[in-house]
């Protein structure tokens, strides 16, 4: 059975992933590089214009921590979220000590959510102690996690500790739609972001070089084009209109090399009723498509 879906401006779903700010990321960068302090900005100050609060970050990005603090984004009312660095604290100290060295960078008293990025660290007690403590402290308001695997995003949606869980998702991706996650998770009151709403970029890709790119994926690539041709929208519009219209997720993380794109994801969070069509259209299509395509740390 379909979820009703209200018909209204999406914006305030949008979260801005900043990894592009840092380091080149994704494999369909529109500059080739990383971009200069004057690019970000410009990038920045039209997303606080549109009404974005939610922006997303990690230690482990290259300098988008620093970038973000020279612009001061945590003065502008903006809501932060980091990361820990994989494979870097290790106990309740180094936990504490990588959280004040981001909010440092950054130019910020608080986070609104400090994640874990490896879903195998919520066994570590050091480190849950460490992110545990810092929500204690006033360092960050919520502790979060990043998750791949369905089963990861269930344990942290049964885990007390977590407040917030970021989660893939998109129109390949659809495994969380076919458990239980998003019906445990609310009920447990998790936050929920969504990021790889493009597949980093691969969905907007020609159906060949998609499949140069990832082996077996280009079928797939087609065939979302052709559907979202049926449905009278470009690529990133279907892309994006499905994550955004999913009734249990708060936020949809996306990143943006250029203010162009930028401007193209605000259009389109704008526009609740193309949103609620491609929700309907592509739920349930790719119930199928191998890990291997759609996880992009087995590319």
């Amino acid at each position: 059975m379909t979820e009703e879906i209200k018909v209204r401006d999406l914006t305030a779903k949008l979260c801005l992933g900043t990894v592009q700010f840092g380091m080149q990321y994704g494999v369909n960068n529109a500059l080739g590089r990383q971009p200069t302090d004057e690019e970000v900005f410009a990038v920045l100050d039209m997303a606080l214009v549109a009404g974005i609060r939610m922006f997303d970050t990690a230690s482990a990005y290259g300098t988008s921590e620093d970038v973000l603090g020279r612009y001061g984004l945590a003065e502008k009312a903006a809501c932060i979220v980091s990361k820990l660095t994989p494979n870097g604290a290790d106990s309740r100290e180094a936990v504490l000590t990588e959280i004040r060295c981001s909010l440092h960078r950054l130019g910020a008293e608080k986070l609104y959510c400090y994640m874990i990025h490896r879903a195998e660290d919520l066994d570590r007690l050091g480190i849950m102690d460490g992110m545990c403590t810092a929500k204690e402290h006033g360092l960050t308001e919520k502790v979060g996690v990043s998750v791949y695997e369905p089963k990861e995003a269930m344990s942290a949606a049964q885990d007390d500790r977590i407040d917030a869980i970021q989660i893939p998702y998109n129109v390949l991706d659809q495994r969380l739609d076919a458990s239980s996650f998003f019906d445990v998770a609310k009920k447990t009151g998790k936050i929920i972001f969504a990021r790889s709403a493009f597949l980093q970029g691969l969905l907007l890709m020609s159906p060949r070089a998609a499949d140069a790119r990832v082996k077996g994926s280009g079928r797939h690539i087609e065939r979302f084009h052709r559907m979202a041709e049926e449905c009278d929208c470009s690529p990133a519009e279907a892309a994006m209109h499905y994550v955004l219209s999913h009734p249990h997720i708060d936020y949809v993380v996306f990143g943006v090399d250029t203010p162009n794109q930028l401007r193209e994801n605000i259009r389109i969070s704008k526009n609740g009723a193309a949103s609620t069509q491609c929700y309907t259209c592509f739920r349930g299509v790719f119930p199928n498509v191998p890990t291997k395509i759609i996880q992009p740390n087995l590319w």
